[in-house]
């Protein structure tokens, strides 16, 4: 062995023990690292989770009743339904399905009888009806109140004669007691009346503010397109407190 090999082989020796401890400085530098990673994890992760719990569906608990409902009492004996009486109950319930229940018919009469006590228990305003007529129809205003930010006059209208008679509400004319026009529009009245018809009710409506300190009105109402007949009925009091 010559001088060169011999001295090289104590390095090689020392190189060798610097890798290994290297090397095995690293693995435990990384065990550790986990470790503490681990640790820090699952501390943190109880920190998140503190407070949730988990849903209580209560199945123990519906089993446990559903089961002490269904299980007889010591003695009680239990009745079996028939097979023929179960699909009875099932084509009785098909055949049902998706009918409203039936509403209970109230003969004409009952309901004519009804309709007129309604109309005997409204109060009876004073200086009311008020009637105009012509040409066959009738014309009255049987009350009136505030509503709202309104003044409501209740009106009735009906054709006693022979002929149709039409209307048209924007030739319907309200005047105060100084003839000045109002403006009012009509609510429910028909356009047009048969003859011999019924009694059709309705409402014409003023702004509240166009009756304060106004003690009457003047209703004046025309057909159309003839204008033969006159409706006008005059002295309509404005209650006090509704302007």
């Amino acid at each position: 062995m010559t001088k060169s090999s011999a001295k090289s082989a104590p390095a090689q020796t020392v190189r060798l023990r610097a890798s290994l401890l290297y090397t095995l400085s690293m693995l435990f530098l990384m065990i550790v690292a986990g470790i503490i990673g681990m640790t820090l994890g699952n501390s943190l992760g109880r920190d998140a989770l503190k407070g949730v719990t988990q849903p209580d569906f209560g199945l123990s608990s519906r089993t446990t009743t559903r089961e002490d409902e269904d299980e007889p009492a010591p003695g009680q004996e239990v009745a079996f339904i028939s097979e023929a009486e179960v699909l009875t109950q099932v084509k009785e319930r098909l055949a049902n399905k998706g009918q409203a229940p039936a509403k209970p018919v109230v003969p004409v009469e009952a309901a004519a009888a009804i309709e007129a006590d309604a109309e005997n228990d409204r109060p009876n305003q004073v200086g009311f009806p008020i009637v105009s007529k012509d040409g066959g129809v009738l014309m009255e205003v049987i009350g009136v109140q505030p509503d709202g930010g309104s003044f409501v006059l209740d009106v009735n209208l009906r054709n006693e004669g022979t002929k149709p008679v039409r209307f048209l509400y924007s030739f319907l004319d309200v005047t105060d007691d100084q003839n000045r026009p109002l403006s009012a529009t009509a609510e429910g009245l028909p356009g047009e009346l048969q003859p011999l018809s019924d009694t059709f009710s309705g409402r014409i409506r003023i702004p509240k503010a166009l009756v304060k300190g106004v003690d009457s009105l003047v209703v004046s109402l025309t057909d159309y397109p003839e204008q033969k007949i006159q409706l006008k009925l005059s002295g309509i009091p404005v209650l006090q407190g509704s302007n």
